[in-house]
């Protein structure tokens, strides 16, 4: 099975009803994974993706975060929620994302950004950070 077969395939905008079974990419080892373990990965990858770069996605498929990457601190506490909406919302098993909390790290120039995932299998409490300028 190849890697873009567990993509999902979003046309016209609308989400397609995406399953609860998946291909563990962490382990490489040819274990499936479902539930809630199956959502993480799959918010994990939407986050990843570049929206836009890659033509083997959607249009639809991934965040657009890399553009605050170096942008100051107050431009990812104001874009990154709506970023992150936006691109988790896609998902059919998504029902809403919010809780937003954006804070400086204190190692380095970069925005922690927690925020809660509601999901028809259950909450996530999640996590991303973004490299800021100083």
């Amino acid at each position: 099975m190849s890697i873009l077969s567990l993509l999902p395939v979003i046309e016209g905008g609308a989400s397609r009803k995406m399953g609860d079974v998946t291909w563990n990419l962490d382990e490489m080892s040819g274990t499936k994974i479902s539930g809630l373990d199956s959502l993480c990965q799959a918010i994990r990858a939407m986050l990843e993706v570049p929206r836009y770069r890659y033509p083997i996605y959607s249009w639809q498929y991934g965040s657009e975060l890399d553009t605050l990457i170096g942008s100051g601190f107050s431009d990812v506490q104001q874009k990154a929620p709506t970023m992150i909406r936006d691109a988790l919302l896609r998902d059919d098993r998504i029902d809403e994302v919010d809780s937003f909390t954006v804070s400086r790290t204190q190692q380095r120039d970069a925005a922690d950004i927690t925020f809660t995932v509601h999901s028809r299998l259950g909450n996530i409490e999640a996590y991303w950070t973004v490299e800021t300028s100083s």
